[in-house]
This record gives structure tokens, sequence and C-alpha cells, in this order.
């Protein structure tokens, strides 16, 4: 058996670093230590499980094993040595020292929750795992079982079957798993990696799919089955966890009262254009509970739109209770304009264009933002109109400032 190499396989630690914020239009966008959402660029590797030469060896052993009447002892044999061999590349991947990280009460804090770092590592190298796995690892391994089992179809199945189903079952009993482990930062912060990890294994599934048959494809099928599910519940779980948390979030009394975009309208924003880029898994797992009333007019929407505006809803709520914190009238309308303006802002990136943000929705933003520019007015000039008396024969150019003045009032 040869080494294996993984020396083609590019360094994700060099990605770059982003959170839930916007990044310069033509970038693509990352979450946290910087796990890119789009395809890794990985070299074709071609490697030999087994030794070419070590297989024309076994090729001639087989055939007489299995002439003498000896297949179901060679299937049993090459399986389990197969097995442990793959094993060891799971290993090599990062995926039992990440199952291990999860299970040592070391790697935890008290709560039993461990960190939001050590959670993306592992999803990073479940990820890359997944993929080398899948694109690599069993192509190669049915390649090596057709050339040595060639002269019996159903030995050779068996083979493979036997050496690949456990390892296969190892890596998407590690995904589930990791769809249950706490972290100690929010628990929402796990959707963006979730999700990815959902859209990552939809792609590769119907390769593993393909390369079984038999009790063996029923079996990953249903563990398949099992892992999507498990990812897809809880991230809509903490999807509305988060609609929750903003609806609850109490404002912050130690804010600044400079008419400065409120932190959590960044936030928000921010966290929805990071989950607008997986609004498709979003709009297969999200279930949403939509009122009678708001049934009709919502049925038309996908639930990623539902959510979003509900999401935007549940913010403009906290915005306006905490511009009553604005003793200033003039200030608090500031205060209240740069958050819709944030917010319009953010419709009309390129992310969000084409998404919820249709002509009508669009326009109730920008009537929101000319709303409050006009009552910044009125606090603004009011005071001051108040002020001038109808006996003073203004001047021409104090005649013009004046009548525009009481126009925009």
């Amino acid at each position: 058996m040869r080494s294996f190499s993984f020396s083609s396989i590019p360094n994700l630690e060099d990605l770059s670093i982003s959170s839930f914020s916007t990044s310069p239009s033509g970038e693509s966008r990352s979450y946290g230590t910087g796990y890119s959402r789009g395809p890794v660029c990985m070299e074709k590797v071609h490697m030999h499980l087994i030794d070419p030469e070590a297989s024309i060896l076994l090729k001639e052993i087989a055939e007489l094993m299995i002439l003498a009447g000896h297949a179901p002892n060679i299937c049993r044999d090459y399986g389990e040595t197969r097995h442990h061999m793959l094993m060891q590349f799971l290993s090599l991947l990062g995926v039992q020292i990440e199952q291990k990280s999860h299970n040592n009460p070391a790697a935890a804090t008290a709560n039993g929750a461990c960190s939001m770092q050590l959670y993306e590592k592992n999803q990073k190298m479940w990820i890359q795992a997944l993929r080398v796995v899948v694109s690599i690892v069993l192509p190669e391994e049915r390649d090596a079982c057709a050339q040595i089992f060639g002269c019996d179809h159903k030995v050779e199945e068996d083979c493979f079957a036997r050496a690949t189903t456990r390892c296969t079952g190892e890596l998407l009993a590690v995904g589930s798993m990791m769809a249950s482990v706490k972290v100690n930062d929010q628990q929402y912060h796990k959707v963006p990696l979730l999700l990815q990890m959902h859209e990552e294994f939809t792609k590769l599934e119907p390769s593993i799919s393909g390369l079984l048959s038999g009790d063996a494809k029923g079996v990953i099928s249903e563990q398949a089955s099992m892992l999507l599910g498990k990812l897809g519940e809880t991230a809509s779980n903490l999807l509305l966890e988060f609609l929750n948390v903003c609806s609850n979030l109490e404002p912050c009394q130690n804010t600044m009262l400079d008419g400065d975009i409120l932190p959590l309208t960044r936030h928000v924003m921010g966290f929805v254009e990071q989950l607008n880029e997986y609004s498709d898994t979003i709009n297969l797992i999200l279930l949403l509970v939509v009122d009678e009333e708001e049934e009709d007019k919502e049925i038309t929407k996908s639930p990623w739109e539902r959510y979003m505006l509900m999401l935007l809803a549940r913010l403009q709520v906290k915005v306006e209770e905490k511009a009553e914190s604005y003793k200033d009238e003039r200030l608090r309308y500031i205060f209240l304009m740069n958050n819709a303006m944030h917010v319009l802002k953010g419709s009309g990136s390129s992310d969000l264009s084409m998404s919820v943000w249709d002509d009508w929705n669009r326009q109730q933003l920008v009537v929101r933002v000319e709303r409050y520019a006009t009552a910044y007015l009125r606090a603004s000039w009011t005071g001051a109109l108040f002020q001038l008396s109808d006996q003073v024969v203004p001047s021409d150019h104090m005649r013009y400032e004046t009548n525009w003045v009481k126009k925009e009032l």
C-alpha cells in the first residue's frame, strides 16, 4: 500500500477572513475564520490506493481463490484490511481528530460547548474530507476492486461495499454530530456553516450513491437522508431563534446617542446578505408559520423572502424603540434616517437586488426615508418660522428661502 500525500490540496487557512459584514463588490464572501462558500480549486489527483504491480499479483491470487471456492474468505479479509486503510485516510483528513475534539471535555467549556473557532475548523475539515473521499478515494477504491476482482462481479461488489461502507458511514456520522454540537457564541452563528454543509453534501451525495449498490447503497442512502434532515432541521430552528433574538433583544443603553447606525442594524443586514447566498437551500428547509390574514398576500413569496421581511420588520421595531432614547427630536430623526438608509442601501446591493427587494418593498423603504427627512425638517425649521413676523418685509432672497422651507414643511 502506497503512502497518501495531500500536497495538491490547497491550504484553506490562507483564505480571506470576513464575518457578518459586507465586502467590496467582486470579492467572494466568507464567514468567520474564512471558509469560502465557492468551490475550492483542487487539482485532479490521481493516486493508486494499491500499488499497480501489487494489483497484478492480487488479481492472480483472487482468481485462484475464487476458483477454489474461497470467495467469502477473500471478501471478508479484503474488506477488513481496506476498511482500516480508509479509516487511516479519514484520520489524515482530520475527521477522527474532529470527532475526538468534540467528545473531549478538555476541548469544551464547562457548559459542554466548543469555541466557534474550533467548530469552524472542524467544519472545514469535514467538507474537505467529504470532497476528497467522494471525488478521489471512493472512485480509486472502486477501480482497484474492478481490477482485482473483475473476474467475478458479485465478489467485486461485495469487496467494495465491505471496504467503503463503514468508512463512508463514519464520515456522515461526524457530519450529523456537528449539527448537534453547541458553541460558546450565539448558536445562530452556525447557520451559514450548516447551510454550506447541506449544500456541499447535496451536490456530492449522488456520486456516493452511484458508486454503491445493493444493501450497502440502501444503508448509506438512509444515513445520507438522516444527515440532510439533521442539518436542515438544525439550521431552520436556529433561523427562527434569530427572529426571537431580534424581537426580545433589549436596546443597548450604552450606545452613543450620536445618530449613528445601530449595531443591530449592521449585524442583521450582514446576516441577511450572508444567508442570501444560500437562499435556495433555505427555501427547502425553512418552515414558517404565516398568519391567516397574511396567507393570501404571502403565498407568492418564498420561505426565504417571508423570513427576510419578518426579520426586517422586527429590526424596525427595535430601531424605533432605540429612537425613543433621543431627547433631541432632530437627532432622533437623523438616527432613524441613517438606519433606514443602511437597509435601503443593502437592498440595492447586487446580492439582494434580485431577491425579496421588489419594486414595492424598495419603494416602501424610500417612502420611510422621505418621511423621516420631512419630520427632521419640521423639527428643525418650525421653531424658526414661528419667529418670523408678518410685519417684517423680507428681502427677495429671504422670501425665496422662506417660501421653499414652508413648501417643504
